[in-house]
């Protein structure tokens, strides 16, 4: 595995074997969760995520063990005003993980590609988001169109992204850990 670099994309590899899972990787695929690499904050490798308790920054140490693929910027980016972005997303008392994105924009999108289902999609941008939408908001907000902005970003978008490579999969770097 490769070592981390501000900004690196890290999609976590949905392995579990219980239906929803499986139904998961069927509907949106391998990749379960995105967020963004900050950097170390006092030795603590931190991360910007959308999960159930909302948007936020978190530290990576709970989750060293996991199976991910790590996404990197092939072109230069502003590192530091994403960091900024990224913050000023997560203490916006307004931010919350948008469970109603799940069932408004997240399964149209997931019937219309899988079954081929004539169903409208109506997605519009707020501060409600689920884990993609929240890290394809800071590249958004910085002028860099990391996924399409017409339809609600999946992790698996992040993989086919035109700005991104893989720099590697497998678990995490044990030299995050301080």
């Amino acid at each position: 595995m490769v070592k981390l670099e501000t900004c690196d994309i890290i999609l976590w590899k949905n392995i579990k074997s219980d239906p929803i899972s499986e139904l998961s990787r069927w509907a949106i695929g391998p990749w379960g969760h995105v967020a963004m690499y900050l950097g170390k904050f006092r030795s603590v490798p931190m991360v910007y995520e959308s999960r159930a308790r909302g948007v936020n920054i978190a530290s990576l140490l709970p989750q060293t063990s996991a199976a991910v693929a790590v996404m990197r910027p092939w072109i230069r980016i502003p590192q530091s005003e994403m960091v900024c972005t990224a913050f000023q997303i997560a203490a916006d008392e307004r931010s919350f993980f948008d469970y109603f994105a799940v069932v408004h924009s997240v399964l149209p999108r997931v019937l219309i590609e899988k079954l081929h289902l004539p169903l409208p999609l109506i997605y519009h941008r707020d501060i409600f988001m689920v884990c993609s939408e929240a890290v394809a908001e800071v590249w958004w907000r910085n002028g860099i169109e990391v996924v399409p902005k017409d339809v609600i970003p999946l992790p698996t978008d992040f993989r086919s992204s035109y700005f991104l490579i893989c720099v590697g999969e497998g678990k995490l770097m044990e030299d995050i850990v301080p």
